[in-house]
């Protein structure tokens, strides 16, 4: 999503959520995946040299959990390219189209950090058709709404009570992923 974290600031509210399309998450729309309250941002090199998130490097031969990190990218000291590990979001020797996610993640170099979020994952709260109309505009833009909707939005997710990590990835039992 380049154009959120090129155009999120601090203090923004993020929502995710499961799009309506036919492929990926589609099967369990509208569920809310995650929020989070933006707090810090960075460049990726940065996020790959910081301690705080060596554990976010994925390991895509060790355990499951440490396959999904999303500590991927970094660019070359000598060349200055774009590097990437593999991970549940790369596997080596599959088709990328187009340059597949590194073109697209990469495309701004900034990344949006926060101990403000609730990360449901395969477990969100459905969101009430009366309130899809907050999600009508494209990911990444910018919206103001209805204060009350939004109010009632902020109940639903619990704005005021971030709870972490609560539930596991929707696909991690997807065999596309994980053997």
């Amino acid at each position: 999503m380049p154009q959120l974290r090129k155009n999120a600031k601090i203090g923004d509210i993020i929502i995710g959520i499961a799009g309506a399309g036919q492929k990926g998450l589609g099967r369990i729309h509208p569920q809310l995946i995650y929020w989070m309250q933006v707090e810090e941002d960075m460049h990726f090199d940065n996020y790959w040299q910081d301690p705080r998130f060596i554990q976010k490097m994925p390991n895509i031969d060790g355990p499951k959990l440490n396959a999904v990190g999303d500590n991927t990218y970094r660019h070359d000291p000598v060349t200055g390219s774009w590097v990437f590990e593999p991970s549940m979001h790369y596997i080596p020797g599959s088709p990328q189209p187009n340059g597949g996610h590194v073109v697209k993640d990469t495309k701004v170099d900034r990344l949006l950090l926060s101990r403000r979020f609730t990360y449901w994952g395969n477990s969100g709260p459905v969101v009430p058709n009366h309130l899809m109309t907050l999600f009508s505009n494209p990911r990444g833009y910018k919206c103001n709404h209805d204060p009350g909707q939004l109010s009632e939005l902020h109940e639903l997710i619990d704005l005021e009570h971030p709870a972490g990590v609560v539930g596991d990835p929707t696909d991690w039992d997807n065999p596309k992923y994980f053997e």
